[in-house]
């Protein structure tokens, strides 16, 4: 952690004046501890876990904290705790509030501890009232949910509950109402496991705090999230340890569905308190809302009707999940607003199957089921959040955006082109088109996150194709856009209590035919419904939350304000994308299309447009054992069956929910496109494309709406009574700027990466050299300065100037006598003692003691070792963080710094050893001379001033011994780690040589256009060399420019490259895309933005072959797909820039194609050929003629009938 914590020490600024007391407790996003404030108060503060400063995994506890700080911060009560502030200090979060005594679980122990079952029930009582009061208060005022209610999150102060921790806490307004993880899975609601969260989810927390606490049990038992998932997902609470009226109170708030259970947490707590008492069946009879005058409805002032629940106040029970009370019934339904429906007199169990709608009678809610109530925000007026006054929708799981916004917005129409659309592909045909679809996104505005309006949802069987973890590429599908229907064993089938019975409608046999461990559905159709029913829930919620971005103008408004584009309409359309040919998308489509069809209905889109993109395999005589080409005969005869207007749809998908009952047919429009015949990666890759880019300009282009309209105008001319599909062919003359774009950006960026870890660096020698001489000096690694340091090391220790001290030690000896002619061998012997005290002997004598000096040399050799360590470190990766310097720099500056090292090494060892020799002869000499003393001759006066000299030099001379010593191993130290720092820089070239080849470059086949040409420069064939050209005439001063802003930003957000460099796998996804972000950015300014129909007169007019390009472009663009019947009306669209280059180019192509209707549109950035056979019977495709019936006749007979369900007779084509 940043922040040092270590009890009696004092926080940084800016948290100055706070002091660690004592760790109070540890747990997943952090430490709190008891500090003491400025003035002596004491306070409780949390350090969360996670770097703010990092864009990391590590980061995100801090920034999902930060969050709740922000949301919760302005909400002040008595029973919330309250906060003092929060900082970040290093990118360290810490909040600072309010110390309390205890938490309620301190209290339970201590119940415990005194031998009773739990808190007091008065006692607990007024606890739960006091939390009911502030969780309600969060809920219907600020409209937040604090998603970790436990009893180590309930203190007390003096006896009164404060609610805290925050840490988790969602708006349901102001964001999708939907969960990140982190709640306590022994206390979390079961909507929070599906990734959901309601108004009442605080609530089923708080029913499960109050029964530990009262009787030491909790509802659920389990061990281990996974029990404890199921539990609260589908298992019934334990709730025995309870009183059978406190049972009924706490089953109710731990009801599975958030709208069976109490308004508010207060009027759980207030049950409880009336429980048992004669007071409690009034309580229970008017625990619903009361119905507000339908005055404040509409106007006409009469009162609603309300329907009495099946299971009412005298059954003692809790609500039955359909009680109603109607204030306001959808178009279609069964009444009009205030009056009451059919049957008045009770609102049946959802079990309760109606009778099958008749054909031809419309699609009225099923009998029998009433709306349900879900409570919504108020409006914008203030007051209550929860007022009286509720919303009728038909049979919907609550959201926290479907509870505020009710129904569909009004219609909106515009003149632009962009409108909400959800693209769900099912199984890996589907997963391709949209994956290319996310990649033409990405080409032209960078991130599919900037075109919002366009969501995507991607289920599949396959546990393989499923991503589970992020996409390395924005054009992936991400694991939150994925559904896995994983297929199970025959036996989960026959367990699943909400299953509807499977035995109707699954071919006999099938079920068991199932391998012991599923994987994909393996063409079978009827697993691929089965897989769907099973994860139906699931799928359904996914398909909620997303419908719930249509209620709301942000998208739209966010992908207008991205692209320009302007609206078109605020009516959403979905399109599923699937193969036919196989078990996974054929075996759900229809099934999937009419939930979708239900659920719009549900929120108030009452003509939901539900479109079908689907891939048929080719049908040929060779084909007639073909399993592909006999399921898509089926599946061709069952979307032919229910398109044909004459049959009514009905499944129920879930024993808990009514049927859906569906008479319209399930797809507004079809469009079927033929699979490549050859099987392979690029062909299948091809097929994919021309899907995706049909899509693109449907989504984002004019085409979209023109070709409605061509469509919308033959209808009308010519009106068609069987069902009818469409197929369509496309060929393109692209100036692919996008494509480019994305080329140039990937070779860019690696080209980047190239240069910074490049070997060659013999043009940055002289300048590095210079740089290295200044920084010597200014580093003071120069011998003089060095040995200055160390002397000075001396002058400390000794405290006096070690010339001095040498000086007074000689002294006395010959002030002692006067005439300085002699003296004795002891008093000699003496002030030698001394001087070795401070200088030791030579090196080379036995049991030499190194000296006074030697430690004091020695601890500043260790200081003066770590600082040249980490200076020259410094200078090594200095040049990493330098543009245009990198890798190749700080290499050369770790070779030259060795060479200098060398040098210094070289230069001062002969000197070290003549200073060696010098001081062992002189400490020699010394020895002889003293000896001399002792006899008659070595008095003389001559002996007495050789002494003296000796005594002078001896000293200074292992002085500078010592000095020498000191720095050269210092510097040969260095030497010696000067290998590590090249091993670095190499880690950091391999590091960045993966992140090179992790940046995938585009090759020239796959941005070729789907059946068209691409318009280059002179001479270049191929994308690549396009790019190639682009790049080479960049200007050496902008590519400077970009990678100083690139360095900055990396520095920013990752502090550095070097960091990247030694956190690869942390670091290194985020760095690819800064880096492809910032490139792409720069080169967009420099890459020509000339439009597509200016660049074809550019290179095209010269040679003559515009026109024959034009002719060849539209025989291009003709339909793959052919029916029976050969000849078909098309629409032919020609989509070029506006301007006068498009002008001309349209008047070009009429001159080229005479008698050719070509319905004109813009595109911005391409000239396209669409050509549309807007009205194939469906039963004319070849997929429904002779040869695919013989491959479908051939499944019948076999083990897998080719049929999604038998429990319908099928229409044939032609019928």
């Amino acid at each position: 952690m940043p922040v040092r914590l270590v009890s009696q020490e004092e926080l940084p600024a800016p948290l100055l004046g706070y002091k660690l007391i004592e760790r109070l407790g540890r747990g997943g996003f952090g430490e709190v501890w008891k500090v003491e404030a400025p003035g002596g108060l004491l306070k409780a503060a949390k350090f969360v876990f996670g770097d703010l400063d990092a864009m990391d995994e590590d980061s995100r506890p801090a920034e999902q904290e930060l969050k709740a700080m922000k949301r919760v911060r302005e909400i002040r009560h008595p029973y919330i705790l309250s906060l003092e502030r929060y900082d970040t200090i290093e990118g360290q979060l810490i909040i600072i509030m309010e110390l309390a005594d205890r938490n309620l679980w301190d209290r339970f122990r201590e119940c415990r501890g005194q031998g009773l079952v739990g808190i007091p029930r008065e006692e607990l009582l007024g606890y739960m009232s006091e939390a009911a009061e502030a969780l309600d208060l969060m809920n219907t005022h600020y409209q937040i949910q604090h998603l970790d209610i436990k009893p180590q999150n309930l203190f007390l102060v003096f006896n009164h509950v404060k609610v805290a921790d925050f840490g988790l806490a969602k708006v349901l307004e102001s964001a999708r109402a939907t969960v990140t993880g982190g709640v306590t899975p022994v206390y979390a609601a079961p909507e929070t496991f599906e990734g959901w969260i309601s108004r009442f989810s605080d609530q089923y927390s708080l029913a499960i705090v109050f029964q530990e606490l009262l009787t030491g049990n909790r509802p659920f038992n389990g061990t281990n999230t996974r029990q404890l998932l199921m539990q609260h997902m589908n298992g019934s609470p334990d709730l025995s340890s309870l009183s059978e009226s406190d049972a009924a109170i706490i089953g109710r708030s731990l009801s599975k569905k958030p709208d069976d259970r109490y308004p508010l947490c207060k009027d759980m707590v207030q049950a409880l308190k009336l429980s048992g008492s004669p007071l409690a069946n009034l309580f229970s009879a008017q625990r619903e809302p009361m119905a507000p005058a339908l005055s404040q409805l509409r106007p006409g002032g009469s009162s609603a009707h309300t329907v009495p629940a099946e299971n009412g106040p005298d059954s003692g029970g809790p609500a039955a999940p359909n009680s109603v009370q109607v204030t306001r019934l959808a178009p279609g339904g069964p009444g009009r607003m205030g009056s009451p429906p059919a049957n008045k007199n009770e609102t049946p169990h959802p079990n309760r199957l109606p009778p099958l709608v008749k054909p031809n009678g419309g699609t009225p809610l099923p009998g029998g089921f009433g709306p349900r109530l879900v409570t919504p925000a108020a409006s914008g007026g203030g007051g209550s959040q929860n007022p009286a006054m509720t919303l009728q929708r038909p049979v919907i799981f609550q959201t926290g955006r479907m509870g505020s916004l009710g129904i569909a917005p009004p219609e909106k129409n515009g003149d632009g082109v962009l409108f909400p659309a959800l693209v769900l592909a099912i199984g890996q045909t589907g997963k391709r088109v949209v994956e290319a679809l996310k990649k033409l996104i990405c080409d032209r505005y960078s991130h599919p996150d900037k075109t919002p309006n366009v969501r995507y949802m991607y289920i599949d069987t396959d546990p393989e194709a499923v991503p589970s973890s992020a996409p390395d590429s924005p054009a992936n599908l991400a694991p939150h856009e994925a559904i896995l229907a994983r297929l199970n064993r025959p036996g989960h089938y026959l367990q699943r209590d909400s299953l509807p019975p499977i035995d109707a409608w699954m071919p006999s046999g099938t079920l068991y035919k199932l391998s012991r461990n599923p994987g994909a559905a393996e063409g079978v159709r009827a697993f691929g419904r089965l897989a769907f029913f099973d994860h139906y829930r699931i799928i359904a919620q996914r398909v909620r939350q997303e419908i719930e971005a249509f209620m709301i103008e942000t998208p739209v408004n966010e992908a207008n304000k991205n692209t320009k584009l302007g609206l078109r309409t605020n009516r959403p359309r979905a399109y599923i994308v699937t193969g036919l040919g196989g078990g996974t998308g054929a075996g759900m489509f229809l099934d999937i299309a009419f939930l979708l069809r239900h659920e719009m209905r549900q929120v108030g889109y009452f003509r939901p447009e539900i479109n079908g993109i689907f891939f048929v395999p080719p049908s040929s005589k060779s084909g007639a054992r073909n399993t592909a080409l006999g399921n898509a005969y089926a599946a061709l005869t069952e979307l032919n069956h229910f398109q044909s207007k004459k049959y009514v749809y009905q499944t129920m998908f879930d024993k808990t929910e009514p049927p859906v009952v569906d008479s319209e047919p399930p797809f507004a429009r079809v469009a079927v496109l033929p699979l490549p015949k050859a099987i392979s990666p690029r062909s299948q890759a091809a097929s994919a494309g021309l899907a995706a880019r049909a899509l693109f300009n449907e989504l984002l282009t004019t085409i979209g709406r023109v070709a409605d309209d061509g469509r919308e105008g033959y209808a009308k001319a010519i009106a068609s009574s069987a069902p009818v599909c469409q197929t369509y062919g496309m060929f393109r003359l692209s100036w692919p700027r996008p494509e480019m774009l994305g080329a140039a950006t990937s070779r860019f960026a690696q080209r980047q990466i190239q240069r910074w870890t490049a070997k060659e660096a013999a043009h940055l020698h002289e300048p590095i050299a210079t740089w290295l001489a200044q920084q010597w000096t200014d580093r003071q690694f120069d011998l003089a300065t060095m040995a200055e340091d160390f002397r000075h090391a001396v002058q400390e220790t000794l405290r006096e100037d070690p010339d001095k001290v040498f000086d007074a030690i000689v002294s006395p000896l010959s002030t002692r006598t006067p005439s300085v002619s002699t003296f004795d061998a002891v008093g000699a012997c003496t002030v030698f003692d001394e001087l070795l005290k401070i200088v030791g002997k030579p090196d080379t004598e036995d049991g030499s003691n190194p000296g006074l000096v030697h430690g004091a040399l020695t601890a500043r050799f260790e200081r003066l070792m770590r600082d040249a360590e980490g200076h020259i470190g410094l200078m090594a990766a200095t040049f990493i963080e330098v543009p245009q310097f990198r890798l190749p720099a700080a290499e050369e500056a770790v070779r030259q710094i060795t060479t200098k090292l060398k040098t210094q090494v070289d230069a001062l060892a002969p000197v070290r050893d003549d200073l060696d020799k010098e001081v062992r002869a002189l400490y020699s000499r010394l020895f002889a001379v003293i000896g001399a003393l002792n006899s008659g001759s070595g008095r003389s006066t001559r002996a007495t001033t050789e002494i003296l000299t000796l005594f002078a030099e001896y000293p200074r001379k292992r002085l500078k011994l010592h000095i020498a010593d000191s720095c050269l191993s210092l510097y040969r130290r260095l030497l010696g780690n000067a290998p590590e720092y090249l091993r670095e820089i190499n880690f950091c070239r391999g590091s960045l040589a993966e992140m090179h080849a992790q940046i995938a470059a585009p090759n020239s086949e796959e941005n070729a256009p789907v059946g068209g040409k691409l318009i280059l420069p002179p001479g270049c064939k191929t994308l690549e060399e396009a790019a190639d050209l682009f790049l080479a005439g960049l200007a050496p001063e902008a590519l400077l420019t970009f990678e100083q802003g690139l360095q900055k930003e990396i520095v920013r957000k990752l502090k550095g490259v070097g960091s990247v460099c030694l956190h690869p796998n942390e670091k290194g996804p985020i760095f690819r895309e800064i880096l492809l972000k910032q490139s792409r950015e720069f080169l967009d300014k420099h890459l020509d933005h000339a439009d597509p129909a200016m660049i074809f007169f550019r290179y095209r007019t010269e040679d003559g072959s515009a026109e024959p390009l034009l002719a060849e472009a539209f025989e291009g663009a003709a339909p793959e797909l052919l029916s029976k019947s050969g000849s078909h009306y098309e629409v032919n669209v020609l989509g070029v820039p506006a301007g006068p280059a498009g002008d001309e180019l349209r008047e070009l192509a009429g001159n080229a194609l005479p008698g050719i209707d070509l319905t004109p549109a813009v595109l911005p950035d391409d000239i396209c050929f669409y050509r549309e056979y807007p009205q194939i019977p469906l039963a004319s495709l070849p997929q429904l003629g002779e040869h695919a019936k013989e491959a479908y006749q051939h499944m019948t007979t076999g083990d897998h009938p080719p049929h999604a369900r038998i429990d319908i007779h099928w229409q044939q084509s032609g019928q």
